[in-house]
């Protein structure tokens, strides 16, 4: 399979979830988004995301760098989880939670962060491509 019809998978996969993204720029896709914006009358939760997806047709790999940030200040009531996991050298991270301003407004977040990921990981060696994490973000583009 040819690099182009691959990125063109990964994106269909991507616009199937309503995962946006970005295929100009430093590397083959972009993806940099803001995946909660939280905020009540005492505080802020926020997380963005930001990955790298290159594809090298010569070494027939697709390597990835992505990162999250999540930053929150204030106060609430309410309850939150977070589950992570390490497969295969790519790292899953679901957050989930519900939090109440002391107005009395809720707030609902469930995130999966190892979706985007997956579908990069499956999509490569179901082409016959090779699929690596990168820790630098240089690796990952041009």
């Amino acid at each position: 399979m040819s690099k182009k019809e691959l990125i063109n998978i990964i994106t269909q996969k991507f616009a199937k979830q309503q995962i946006p993204y970005s295929e100009a720029g430093a590397s083959d896709i972009f993806i940099d988004n803001e995946l909660l914006k939280a905020q009540w009358s005492t505080g802020k939760k926020s997380i963005t995301y930001k990955a790298y997806i290159l594809a090298d047709e010569k070494e027939k790999t697709v390597f990835m760098w992505e990162m999250s940030k999540e930053a929150s200040s204030g106060f609430s009531f309410g309850s939150n989880s977070e589950s992570s996991f390490q497969s295969s050298g790519t790292l899953a991270r679901k957050i989930k939670g519900t939090g109440y301003g002391l107005d009395g407004k809720a707030y609902e977040y469930n995130i999966d962060l190892g979706e985007i990921s997956k579908i990069v990981k499956d999509t490569a060696k179901q082409s016959g491509w090779k699929f690596k994490t990168v820790l630098k973000k240089e690796k990952a583009m041009y």
